[in-house]
């Protein structure tokens, strides 16, 4: 049996200023495809502490599914954590990036700057598109795993 594990990130989830709801409904949708997961950790925003716990899972889990840090904050370091763990660069994905300024402009908003870093994953990932946000997940093998990295899970979350 396949062994799946998620990974929450962000100092909000980690020191209870918000319900980690996404990996409660996470669990539960896994559980009910006769998927349970096998391990949840949690992270701060640290980059070192994310590329440790990255590269320690890789070579535990077949699957890894990393919700948040995918945001245009400097905080947000999901996507620089997996880059790093496999010793690689971000590389500017230019499809998202088009496809985040149209979400701007068709809701008649210019997009900041700092959004454009939505558009930047690790060389070696797979883009997963996003159709209710401006964050793009991406999927990467590292070691025997195979990491998702989402901004939320569960449906209607923000």
């Amino acid at each position: 049996m396949i062994t799946v594990e998620m990974l929450s990130t962000g100092d909000e989830v980690l020191s209870g200023q918000i319900v980690d709801t996404n990996a409660a409904w996470l669990a539960d949708f896994c559980f009910q495809q006769g998927i349970p997961l096998s391990r949840r950790n949690t992270v701060g925003d640290n980059l070192d502490d994310l590329v440790a716990i990255l590269r320690e899972r890789s070579t535990q889990a077949d699957v890894l599914i990393v919700n948040g840090g995918l945001g245009p904050t400097s905080d947000d370091l999901s996507a620089l954590a997996a880059a790093t763990a496999k010793g690689e660069s971000l590389i500017l994905h230019e499809e998202w990036l088009a496809s985040m300024e149209r979400f701007f402009t068709e809701r008649g908003r210019i997009m900041a700057p700092s959004n454009r870093k939505q558009a930047e994953i690790p060389a070696s990932a797979e883009l997963i598109d996003n159709p209710v946000g401006t964050a793009c997940g991406f999927a990467v093998r590292l070691n025997r795993c195979l990491m998702f990295f989402t901004r939320a899970c569960r449906p209607n979350s923000k």
